[in-house]
């Protein structure tokens, strides 16, 4: 399972961490892999290694987690689910085939992105996911809603319609999202 977290660190930069590789395609490391906006303040990490070059969706993300970087900077403005989807791609190896995981991963990224607080997300190799945090299912469904645009949200790798999105109430603190048909 991959587990994402999102904060607001100081310096106002989104930051993502993308949980430790328990399986899937390439070296199996375990660690911790941070995913920045340079639209704020980046701290230095020393003894990791850091791309140079700013990433601008999923699958440049996913190149340079593939590539072995540790820290991943991104376009300030990027689509907020490219970086949950861009882990995905790292972690279990999707490719464009695996269109019903790419969308489960693009809904776990639209409602990890808005989410005030601290949260996280677990994601399954079939883009299932649960959302931990102080969330509500209704919450995740108001938020979503703002982000389709004509009931649809499209990255360059899949296009997700509003209502194939499946959200219900795990717990009190957790949404569960089922993957996309």
């Amino acid at each position: 399972m991959l587990r994402i977290g999102t904060w607001r660190s100081a310096g106002t930069a989104d930051l993502v961490a993308c949980g430790w590789r328990d399986s899937g395609p390439g070296p199996s490391e375990p660690g911790i892999k941070l995913i920045f906006s340079v639209g704020g303040h980046v701290p230095h990490f020393p003894g990791l290694r850091a791309g140079t070059r700013v990433a601008r969706g999923a699958e440049e993300i996913a190149g340079q987690l593939f590539r072995g970087m540790d820290v991943v900077l991104i376009e300030p403005g990027s689509c907020p689910a490219a970086p949950v989807m861009a882990a995905g791609m790292w972690h279990y190896g999707w490719t464009g085939d695996d269109l019903g995981a790419l969308a489960g991963a693009a809904v776990a990224g639209l409602a990890l992105a808005a989410q005030p607080g601290p949260c996280a997300v677990e994601i399954g190799r079939d883009g299932r996911s649960s959302l931990d945090g102080h969330v509500t299912a209704a919450a995740v469904r108001a938020a979503l809603a703002d982000r389709f645009a004509g009931g649809r949200y499209r990255t360059p790798q899949v296009t997700v319609p509003l209502d194939a999105v499946r959200l219900s109430q795990e717990a009190p603190r957790r949404v569960r999202i089922a993957p996309m048909a």
